[in-house]
């Protein structure tokens, strides 16, 4: 990595937490240490944005052709089927342009017709031309950003549309989408200093529905850390004005002392990493939550719950896994290696994605859960969340089962399974029926030579996005992969990082590397995808993100 990487991964990054209380002259001392240089600024973020486009136009396709924010629909099925791009036209797909921008972890791609929204950890939020890459402008928050951008329509918006960007300062700003001038931000929505905004906020008539994350469970193994207070929660906003009107916790119990003697609180976590789901028919608002992070049992801790979207009450919630309490750093059954680590220390298995609401062909709403535990969870909508299936589908545990998202046409959903973390897993791409979650196809994860001195990990962790007939999934090796949704079959290949390229704003040499924590986008004849998530594997990304745009032939 790169100086400038360095210390933005250690000042806005997912190493933030670990420098909690250095001082600048101190993370300069961490930079030069391990790169033998200082962090100058990056040509990147100082400089006015390059590549302009002449004129700023008007937003075309805020309609069901659209990838706003983390799913095209309410549901998040992550499935368009108004794509122009075919199946037959995939084996075809080529890099049409390139962009570049600074940042350890960056935005899933938001495309709105001629439109693409986008921003990263070192704060800054890009609009581009979906056809050239030219920007429109560029914004750069007080925070890193990490959760995919959200468009509507808005009245106090001088264009009459508005972006809505959460950061790490834990306020939610909306911009004019055509100027990207500021229209209002919010209050901070949380207070919890570990808290984070990693999902997508949803919205829904008028209403902005914002999840909120923590990292806690990472701090919490720090000596003299006072463990665990942080609750994850839902926070619903006035989309015209940011103003809160609601704000539900996850764990409704207030953090107390548990432990004589010593200052642990709890319960704690069961936190909201993913996009809220909308049930439109039941007025309804659908979550995962993560693990618990103390021995206090809570019920709402690797579970989903159902929100109801006027008032934040919770309606129901449906628990996978039992006394799931994890601290990073904290190992077997009853291992002690931090006065905070709980006792047992559970295996870690959030449900880090967002549930997908579908109809099967039989007539039933099913929301669909994937876990890191390994398993894919089917549940009744009309019977308050209870089970119908479940299956296995990989090993599960930390860096396994499913991370980051599956995506779901009318019959199947198709899940991408991670396994990187403990070996013997199955990572790969799994197809099953809606209705019973009956297994249609299981497709491993290919493996190629490894080169000597770096990791070469297979796990499927991002993700997946589907057009009729195609299902597409990223692998931490870099591979982004076509599927045929009959058969499983591999239809088209594309290492992202198997060539340097020249972007269209002016970065020479930009490589791209790690697949993860975000998935293709589409609009029109357009495909757009993330490469470079570092902290997995060692692939060199020159402290860059780089965004690829397909198309046919590179047409």
């Amino acid at each position: 990595m790169d100086p400038s990487m360095v210390e933005q991964t250690l000042t806005k990054g997912q190493m933030q937490l670990m420098a909690l209380g250095l001082t600048s002259a101190e993370i300069q001392s961490v930079v030069i240490y391990l790169t033998g240089k200082s962090a100058s600024p990056s040509v990147v973020e100082t400089a006015p944005p390059a590549n302009l486009c002449a004129k700023a136009d008007r937003i075309r396709g805020l309609n069901a052709s659209a990838w706003n924010g983390w799913s095209p629909d309410l549901e998040n099925t992550r499935f368009q089927p108004h794509s122009k791009i075919r199946a037959s036209d995939v084996p075809r797909l080529a890099v049409k342009w390139t962009f570049a921008y600074p940042g350890s972890k960056n935005t899933q791609v938001t495309a709105i017709g001629n439109r693409l929204f986008v921003g990263s950890s070192a704060g800054q939020v890009y609009s581009l031309n979906a056809d050239t890459g030219c920007t429109y402008w560029r914004y750069d928050a007080p925070g890193g950003v990490r959760a995919a951008v959200t468009i509507a329509k808005l009245k106090s918006a001088p264009s009459g549309y508005a972006a809505f960007v959460s950061d790490s300062t834990l306020v939610v700003h909306a911009l004019d989408a055509i100027s990207g001038q500021p229209v209002w931000s919010s209050a901070k929505l949380e207070q919890h200093r570990i808290a984070l905004l990693t999902g997508a906020a949803a919205i829904y008539k008028g209403v902005l529905y914002v999840p909120v994350s923590s990292g806690e469970e990472v701090l919490a193994g720090r000596s003299g850390y006072v463990c665990c207070s942080f609750r994850g929660s839902v926070i619903a906003l006035d989309a015209e004005t940011g103003r809160q009107i609601w704000k539900t916790y996850t764990i409704p119990e207030e953090p107390h002392t548990y432990r004589e003697g010593k200052p642990q609180t709890g319960p704690a976590g069961a936190a909201v990493w993913s996009a809220p789901t909308i049930d439109v028919k039941r007025g309804l608002l659908y979550v995962g939550t993560g693990d618990s992070y103390t021995d206090v049992q809570t019920d709402r801790a690797d579970a989903i719950l159902a929100l109801e979207l006027s008032t934040g009450r919770v309606v129901w919630s449906n628990q996978a896994t039992e006394g799931d309490n994890f601290i990073v750093g904290c190992f077997g059954g009853s291992s002690q290696s931090s006065a905070n680590c709980p006792s047992p220390v559970g295996p870690d298995h959030d449900f880090g994605s967002s549930p997908i609401l579908r109809r099967s062909v039989h007539g039933t709403d099913i929301i669909v859960a994937g876990q890191k535990s390994g398993q894919v969870y089917g549940l009744d909508a009309n019977a308050n969340g209870r089970t119908l299936w479940k299956v296995r589908l990989g090993q599960g545990g930390p860096a396994g089962g499913v991370e980051w998202g599956m995506t779901a046409d009318r019959e199947s959903v198709y899940v991408p399974v991670a396994d990187v973390y403990p070996a013997g897993g199955h990572p790969g791409m799994n197809a099953l029926n809606l209705a019973s979650g009956e297994v249609r196809w299981k497709t491993p994860t290919p493996k190629h030579d490894c080169p000597a001195g770096r990791r070469c990990t297979v796990g499927q962790s991002a993700p997946a996005s589907s057009i009729d007939g195609v299902a597409f999934s990223g692998a931490v090796d870099g591979h982004l992969r076509a599927y045929d949704t009959r058969s499983g079959t591999i239809i088209w290949d594309f290492d992202t990082t198997a060539m340097a390229y020249d972007t269209v704003n002016g970065i020479k040499g930009a490589k791209g590397g790690v697949l993860d924590a975000t998935g293709p986008s589409f609009t029109g004849k357009m495909m757009f995808q993330h490469s470079g998530y570092p902290g997995v594997m060692a692939v060199p990304t020159l402290g860059l993100n780089l965004l690829m745009a397909f198309s046919v032939n590179g047409k």
